[in-house]
């Protein structure tokens, strides 16, 4: 063998590997040593209600439920499940308090609770709104008057915490403090609000401010992280006041950051803005308002230039978000659970009878929680609107939008949480 054949092989043989690492090192983030994948965050592994999971799961009986694994109530609140090991972690409130507090996944048992701020009441629904973001051994989690938690989720002992309102003097929204805090490597990423602290990155081990800018009025949106055009950025939807023609005029947009608090771009978005923006691979962004003005779908380009693909009318996200998956949209307008082509938006069906519900995708199937407790199964196709099952599983509001974890659904609303095996 010549010296340069050997050489050549060699070079192809570290390319390979080199692949293989970056490979296991991305999929790292999204799964345990067990090699599972943990609900660690608001909407699953990468914040896109898209489980990624090689358990197969099947529909119960017709007239039946599925297997119930345990049920238990708990206080009110809308916060989401997040899943660390053997533990269930979410916020709640009792006794005019709001708590984050860590649960047996295997029975529901309560192992710890610690307190938050003060327990948040409004006509809409009483406690915590903002979904725990789980990183080792930490949960983070912001209460609904703006203090922002770091707990230990092993003994349940706080860790630190800063105001939002106090330290960054940001003004509480309407109806509470809703963000999900995200995590991208050492830096914890919150929207804040207010002048010069719309974004915020902390140090996770001790809370201290690393960077703080832009402008905004607190929001209700959580952000995504994605790589777009090579870049890893954090992309939110925030509303900010500017003057123009001497009157104050509220201005929304679509704004990505760098994980060191670099604006990257700026591009269009829509009033009245509370569901999470939805990346579309490779480079588009899906934005839905909570009222009349629709939907909108902007590219990113390689020069950092945004481009409106579309802008309509067809989907309506409220409090929760669409899905994105195999080049269709899924969510729920309004009351109506719709499919859309993602590159036209062109409507593939729709369908009534879940209220303002929810849904993350699980084994090519659409997993639907209604607004009043009734789970579906609908096969995951833009061919039309196939049911497989549905039964009554939780009672009451049921706005927070389930989490699924090893063949196991878990729900909650503001009574009740439960746990049902999706393999049986």
């Amino acid at each position: 063998m010549t010296t340069n054949k050997f050489r050549f092989i060699v070079l192809i043989m570290f390319c390979l590997l080199l692949i293989l690492f970056l490979s296991s090192k991305s999929h790292s983030k999204i799964m345990n040593e067990d090699g599972k994948t943990e609900w660690s965050q608001y909407r699953g592994p990468n914040r896109d209600g898209v489980a990624i999971s090689n358990i197969s799961i099947k529909a119960w009986p017709n007239g039946s439920q599925p297997f119930q694994v345990w049920k238990k109530s708990i206080g009110e609140g809308f916060s989401g499940i997040a899943i660390a090991g053997e533990q269930l972690i979410t916020a709640f409130a009792e006794d005019d308090n709001e708590f984050l507090g860590g649960f047996e996944k295997a029975t529901g048992r309560e192992v710890w609770r610690t307190a938050l701020g003060k327990m948040f009441m409004e006509e809409m629904g009483n406690g915590p709104r903002s979904t725990p973001t789980i990183d080792g051994d930490s949960a983070y989690i912001l209460d609904s008057y703006g203090g922002l938690y770091c707990v230990n989720i092993k003994s349940g002992k706080q860790v630190w915490k800063v105001s939002l309102t106090d330290k960054f003097e940001v003004k509480r929204p309407l109806r509470g403090f809703s963000t999900s805090p995200l995590i991208l490597d050492e830096t914890l990423i919150i929207h804040g609000g207010g002048k010069n602290s719309a974004f915020i990155g902390l140090d996770k081990t001790s809370g201290k401010t690393i960077w703080q800018t832009g402008e905004s009025i607190a929001g209700h949106s959580s952000p995504f992280t994605a790589v777009i055009n090579n870049v890893e950025q954090s992309v939110f939807t925030i509303s900010r006041i500017v003057e123009k023609n001497g009157e104050r005029q509220i201005l929304d947009e679509t704004v990505s950051l760098s994980s060191n608090g670099k604006i990257l771009w700026r591009g269009p978005s829509l009033p009245q803005i509370i569901a999470m923006p939805v990346f579309v691979p490779p480079n588009k962004v899906f934005i839905s308002s909570s009222v009349e003005n629709g939907c909108l779908l902007i590219q990113v380009l390689s020069d950092g230039k945004i481009e409106t693909v579309w802008h309509n009318k067809e989907m309506r996200n409220h409090f929760n978000s669409s899905v994105y998956y195999k080049d269709h949209i899924y969510g729920f307008s309004s009351s109506t659970l719709k499919c859309l082509e993602a590159e036209t938006a062109q409507r593939k069906w729709s369908t009534r009878g879940f209220g303002k519900g929810s849904l993350i995708i699980v084994d090519e199937k659409l997993l639907v929680l209604s607004d009043r407790g009734k789970l579906a199964m609908i096969e995951a196709t833009p061919k039309g609107y196939n049911e497989l099952a549905k039964a009554q599983v939780i009672e009451g509001k049921s706005w927070t939008s389930p989490t699924f974890s090893d063949g196991k659904i878990y729900l909650r609303n503001q009574k009740e949480m439960a746990c049902y095996d999706l393999t049986k």
